[in-house]
């Protein structure tokens, strides 16, 4: 499974790679027309909506003119006729007074005699018409020109009055007057026609009061419009549209009535519904776009990666350097790397062997230099013990001698022996590895446990072995690893003599996924910085009754398996000794 990981990580990389440029591609590209046909989108709608608007207003414009047209002509006639009341009071009778196609009320005022006749039963109070300004306006008035009051509630219904001028001699003698049914008349309920069911008209008087609206299917709260945009818009003098968060609107100024205005709203919702549709049409095509990268990536990736995750695959099935050949390289880059590889797989054994030959012509030097200097230390340890032996033996002969004399040299026989033993150990270094096995690591902590007992008998020095209950197997040597732990062993042993019951040795066993550690530790008498620069070198002990070759061969097995030793001491504190050897298979 970890062997897997990194190719994964390689086709991962590859994909997102190679998908993350496809979408950048296809983001601008789409990008860039999305934002072209937005622009063209919106411009068309705005002037699609601009197109209406003006319909709907120059049409409402007209229906308005047009009806006060009639009825402005209708007071005119009566104007004609002034002085003739008979007739004046039949034609209203008959034809004038409708509320829904004509006047709800008419009056007739008298300049020069400052009074108002009224021809109906709905009047209003003379200084309420007085006070009107376009009352007065209309007597100075010249041309065809449309007068409205502002609305003014008659016998219970809100109305407004159209002025007319009678002219007598190019001087203004009356005024006849109408008033027209707000919530009634067809004049305000049927000439605001807007150009859809979601375009509202409102036509305002001279305080940018709503006179009436559009009849459109809305709710009230659609048919709402806010003062502020009412205002906003009287401040303009000619027409203009306005837009709002929620609508858009078009103003008109002139209603072609004095002081009256015009007004049209349309949802923005219903103005760039094409833009939105536009835009969700796009987003789809994103959408889409995104997974078919997603795709195109993968099929990529896997296309330039498999020839590289089947030259990686050859490279770790290889047990040395060599050529590999490929079913299909996919690519020339990679046809590019594979011949790459086998050059250098290629100079690299070629290197590796002349670097592998030179280091056994060295190795074989530094194995003379050693033997040198190993003999010259054998015959000098040799020499010293067969010296005694030496003397006795002729003492002996002269019936000089005593059983003591032959003690020591029985001892010093047996030192002898030792040594030779021991050499013949390091004069075969790899005897070691020939007796490789798989360790049960419990086996080997009975074994120890057993040793040390049997070294500590009778000794006062407390010692202790620590091992875990859940040690894998170890791939070495059996016997050689318990005797490097039970030799430091000793030596630690030796080295809290001294301190008796207060002596101390712990031996503590530990693992990792990648080696095994053997820690010794004793508070006996330490070493000071002198001796722990020797440490190792052969011949070289602190101990009496030592050869300096225990510690010697240990590290000699040690480099034999890669293994490590970390020697921690202090004077008269202690001796920690930390073994590391790595755990490895069977080669």
């Amino acid at each position: 499974m970890n062997r897997m990981k990194p190719l994964r990580e390689l086709r991962k990389s590859y994909f997102f790679q190679i998908t993350f440029i496809i979408i950048i591609i296809l983001a601008l590209v789409i990008s860039s027309l999305a934002f072209s046909a937005d622009r063209v989108t919106v411009s068309r709608a705005e002037e699609l909506a601009k197109e209406q608007f003006d319909y709907a207003i120059d049409d409402s414009i007209e229906n308005v003119e047009s009806r006060l047209g009639k009825l402005y002509e209708d007071l005119v006639y009566l104007g004609a006729y002034v002085g003739n009341e008979p007739w004046i009071e039949e034609r209203i009778r008959t034809g004038y007074l409708n509320q829904r196609t004509s006047f709800t009320s008419i009056f007739y005022y008298d300049v020069n005699q400052d009074s108002f006749k009224w021809y109906s039963e709905r009047q209003v109070a003379s200084s309420v018409l007085k006070r009107d300004p376009k009352f007065t306006e209309v007597l100075t008035a010249s041309g065809k020109e449309l007068y409205m009051s502002d609305p003014v509630m008659i016998s219970g219904d809100m109305g407004t009055f159209l002025y007319v001028p009678v002219i007598e001699e190019n001087r203004p003698i009356g005024i006849f007057g109408g008033s027209i049914s707000v919530l009634n008349s067809d004049l305000y309920r049927r000439s605001l026609e807007s150009a859809n069911d979601d375009m509202i008209l409102y036509l305002l008087d001279e305080q940018g009061e709503v006179l009436t609206t559009s009849f459109n299917l809305v709710t009230d709260a659609e048919r709402r419009i806010s003062r502020e945009v009412i205002d906003e818009a009287l401040n303009r003098s000619e027409r203009t549209i306005l837009s709002t968060d929620e609508d858009t609107v078009m103003f008109e100024p002139d209603a072609r009535v004095s002081g009256w205005s015009m007004l049209a709203k349309h949802q923005n919702d219903s103005v760039y519904e094409t833009v939105y549709d536009t835009r969700w049409q796009y987003l789809m095509i994103a959408l889409v776009t995104f997974f078919l990268s997603i795709l195109v990536g993968l099929l990529l990736s896997r296309t330039l990666t498999n020839p590289l995750v089947e030259l990686v695959n050859q490279i770790k099935q290889q047990q040395s350097l060599g050529t590999i050949s490929l079913e299909r390289t996919g690519s020339k880059e990679v046809e590019t790397l594979l011949d790459t590889y086998n050059d250098y797989a290629q100079r690299m054994e070629t290197s590796r062997r002349e670097q592998l030959s030179q280091q056994q012509l060295i190795l074989h030097q530094e194995k003379l230099a050693s033997l040198g200097q190993l003999a010259a230390g054998i015959a000098h340890e040799i020499r010293n013990p067969l010296t005694p032996v030496h003397i006795t033996l002729q003492m002996v002969r002269e019936g000089q001698g005593s059983s003591d004399m032959v003690d020591v040299a029985i001892k010093e026989l047996e030192r002898a022996n030792d040594l030779i033993s021991t050499m013949l150990t390091l004069a075969k270094p790899d005897q070691a590895g020939k007796n490789e096995d798989w360790i049960n690591m419990l086996d080997f902590a009975k074994r120890l446990e057993f040793l040390m007992d049997a070294e500590c008998y009778k000794r006062p020095t407390k010692w202790e072995l620590l091992v875990p209950n859940d040690m894998p197997p170890f791939y070495a040597s059996f016997d050689m690893l318990v005797q490097i732990i039970y030799n430091l062993f000793k030596n630690a042993v030796d080295a809290v003599e001294s301190k008796g019951a207060d002596g101390s040795v712990v031996v503590t066993v530990l693992f990792t996924e990648q080696e095994y550690r053997f820690l010794i530790e004793d508070n006996g008498i330490g070493m000071s910085e002198e001796q722990l620069k020797t440490v190792g070198s052969a011949f070289n002990t602190t101990k009496e009754s030592g050869n300096g070759l225990g510690i010697y061969m240990i590290q000699e097995y040690l480099k034999s398996v890669n293994g490590a030793m970390e020697i921690d001491s202090v004077m008269n504190k202690g001796t920690a000794i930390l073994i590391k050897i790595p755990r490895r298979q069977p080669s």
